[in-house]
């Protein structure tokens, strides 16, 4: 993990003027954008094993550092599931105790929660496979958004700057300029994550939901 600071030397000096708690902000925004657009940084959450009856599991990110942006893939005792969208499931969920064979998600209050289709009817392992983006407090970012995806970030942190009115810095001819500059890295970025150029998954460890 990189320090917000670590970026700073590429972004403060296009921004003469820039107090480093805007640079911040402008960063994690940027930030958050790229990894939610490009969904470049994926990993396995903790395993964790299903409760009889129980459809409904919270679904926490890796550290404070992150939040969940997307729900990749699911695997139960090994099998894929199938990701379905909960207004097509719920004309035709079963209630029935079975093995899970499909999963959807729901977001309430920052919650994300993960639900299994039909009520899962013994113990089975679960292993969830997400898409991660910084929290807004974050104060340090992935080395990869450092050492590989720099150069979108900074761009998209430097517009979004010289859009604000009224500073020394502003300038919003160049800030669209650097905004699709961003975007069409942003869209290269995708098309890797796609052909697995990703984060690798951390090393997990087997533990009950409680």
């Amino acid at each position: 993990m990189k320090a917000l600071s670590a970026f700073y030397p590429r972004i403060l000096p296009y921004l003469p003027g820039c107090p480093e708690p805007l640079a911040a902000q402008v960063l994690i925004n940027a930030a958050i954008d790229f990894c939610d657009a490009s969904l470049i940084l994926r990993q396995n959450l903790d395993t964790f094993n299903t409760v009889v009856g129980r459809v409904q599991y919270d679904l926490d990110p890796p550290s404070a550092q992150h939040t969940i942006s997307r729900v990749m893939g699911v695997t139960l005792d090994g099998k894929e599931l199938v990701a379905g969208m909960i207004e097509t499931l719920r004309g035709d969920m079963p209630t029935a105790p079975a093995k899970p064979r499909g999963f959807y998600t729901d977001r309430t209050d920052s919650v994300l929660t993960l639900m299994l289709s039909p009520p899962p009817d013994e113990v089975y392992s679960v292993l969830v496979n997400v898409a991660l983006s910084p929290a807004r407090t974050a104060t340090q970012l992935d080395d990869d958004l450092y050492n590989t995806w720099i150069n979108p970030i900074v761009s998209s942190a430097i517009a979004q700057a010289m859009q604000i009115p009224g500073q020394p810095f502003s300038n919003p001819a160049q800030a669209q300029a650097l905004l699709n500059s961003a975007s069409r890295q942003t869209t290269a970025s995708r098309i890797d994550s796609n052909y697995g150029f990703v984060r690798g998954s951390m090393r997990v460890r087997s533990r009950p939901f409680a």
